[in-house]
């Protein structure tokens, strides 16, 4: 053979070895295809079955990728397993059943919270490196379980009918649409939930979890359609997310069957809700510590930030930080940031301590609300550059008589009533710098001008006369019970005659600086 035979059976047979390892490689790609075990994508077949058994077979081999192609595939609960990876392509969508039946139950201990149904569409328990990937879709078929307001289905996610109204939800449903617990090193990324009947995201003891680039489209009036809740989770990234629900967008909580949640980072992420859109509690059984919420952007939420201890958990070192965002939602009493501190378990005190907000921009009809009972304490709070801005102000005062949500500092009549745009009651520690606050000067700008307000754990509707932009004239800061504040670099006026830039009740060791 001379020498150029051989070098071409030399370049033959290499091609022959780069395409088997292209072939191995797309093979392994590729990996489990739903198909193979019998999948159909046709919207109708329940496929619970078929996607359980490649799952289990991934496993069964030590780990590996499920790969769910384009089409539509109808399932009932399925369960990852440990190294199993659920990968949905460009095109699949999974649909919720619609019949309860479908859905195994899976045991919990709970705390009596309604929204913690045994049902669930995708469930893991105990296992370890696992993911979610891919640009599918999850689909909850929340419609199967709603028992009211069928109507406002087919709205855009992101649209806010004339009369906005509470959906309400059938007593079995599935709720949450995923949920995770006792796992570690959890990867859920890019994929698109939505249409939940309850809860979406919920991971439950786990530790070491990555959620990135998934994007929560709900409804926003669906009933309890939280988007992600961390109880009693432990080191985990929340990034780049984009979340349209109802209920609370990003909550982290403690349960009773919960661990402490710690060093918890959630960043970048764009949230819309008709509730809270960074939050910690109301579920509180347990300590929160070391978190950060940073470099967010909320819009057309009631409000911003929440931070609740109510069931006797220590919530400390928090920082929030290079937040804008607006309150423009169909409700009374919006707040950018509110802080409450309960004392509602008799058995264990709670608190809160260590808080830092900064760079903090908000549009808002509403007030920054900071309270504790009579005899306790917030310790240690931080407000630096926050900055209001007010197309109209809301008087809460004749509207907090028969007020009923859970989560309105139901110990602080006075605090709630308060016409200021920062009220703050009872706190131990208090540093203000470079507050700023910018009233109406013009009229209610016409996307602020809902034709019915509703209330938050009530049944009251209002329509609002917008033919003013100013119910009420406002202090700037009205304290009642501070020990021991420096508020440096103030540059709030009271927004008419008759009012104070800085209004003081009981209150010791207030500095007032330049």
């Amino acid at each position: 053979m001379n020498k150029i035979a051989k070098f071409k059976a030399l370049q033959k047979g290499l091609l022959c070895c780069v395409a088997f390892v292209l072939a191995c490689n797309y093979a392994q790609a590729k990996g489990y295809d739903v198909l193979a075990f019998g999948a159909k994508p046709d919207g109708k077949t329940l496929n619970t079955v078929a996607f359980q058994r490649a799952i289990d077979q991934a496993s069964k081999a030590g780990g590996g990728r499920v790969v769910v192609p384009a089409g539509k595939y109808v399932i009932g609960t399925i369960f990852l397993k440990t190294a199993v990876e659920l990968h949905l392509e460009t095109g699949a969508r999974l649909i919720g059943s619609g019949k309860i039946a479908d859905y195994t139950p899976m045991s919990w201990g709970g705390d009596g919270n309604k929204d913690r149904q045994p049902y669930h569409l995708i469930a893991a328990k105990g296992a370890k490196q696992i993911a979610i990937t891919g640009r599918g879709v999850i689909d909850g078929n929340g419609k199967a379980f709603w028992a009211t307001g069928q109507e406002l289905f087919d709205l855009p996610v992101d649209s806010i009918p004339p009369s906005p109204k509470w959906i309400l939800a059938k007593a079995e449903r599935v709720s949450p649409t995923i949920e995770l617990q006792d796992c570690e090193d959890v990867l859920i990324e890019d994929i698109t939930l939505t249409n939940p009947s309850g809860w979406t995201l919920h991971l439950l003891n786990s530790k070491k979890a990555t959620i990135r680039g998934i994007r929560i489209l709900n409804n926003l009036f669906s009933p309890n359609s939280d988007g992600i809740d961390l109880t009693g989770c432990q080191d985990v990234t929340i990034s780049d997310c984009i979340i349209n629900t109802c209920d609370d967008a990003i909550c982290l909580k403690t349960s009773p069957d919960g661990m402490a949640t710690r060093r918890i980072a959630v960043t970048n992420c764009i949230i819309k809700t008709m509730c809270v859109a960074l939050k910690l509690g109301n579920e509180s059984w347990g300590d929160m510590s070391d978190i950060a919420f940073s470099n967010c952007v909320v819009t057309q939420s009631s409000r911003i930030v929440g931070i609740y201890a109510r069931d006797g958990g220590m919530l400390e070192n928090i920082v929030i930080s290079n937040i804008v965002g607006d309150t423009r939602a169909p409700f009374i009493f919006n707040r950018p940031i509110h802080i409450s501190l309960m004392q509602q378990n008799e058995k264990k005190r709670g608190g809160i301590r260590n808080v830092l907000i900064q760079n903090f921009l908000c549009k808002t009809d509403g007030r920054i609300l900071v309270t504790a009972p009579v005899g306790d304490s917030i310790v240690n709070l931080v407000m630096r550059d926050v900055h209001l801005i007010y197309p109209r102000i809301e008087n809460p005062e004749p509207l907090v008589a028969g007020a009923r949500s859970n989560q309105f500092s139901p110990g602080n009549p006075e605090a709630r009533a308060a016409k200021a745009a920062f009220v703050i009651e009872n706190v131990k520690g208090l540093v203000i710098e470079g507050a700023r606050v910018e009233w109406p000067s013009a009229a209610v700008p016409l996307d602020w001008q809902y034709k019915e307000r509703i209330e938050h754990g009530g049944s009251r509707r209002f329509t609002p006369d917008y033919s003013k932009a100013r119910e009420t004239e406002m202090d700037g800061l009205w304290l009642r019970g501070v020990v021991g504040a420096r508020i440096a670099g103030y540059k709030v006026s009271p927004s008419g005659s008759g009012q104070q830039a800085i209004s003081e009740k009981n209150c010791s060791n207030v500095v007032v600086l330049p």
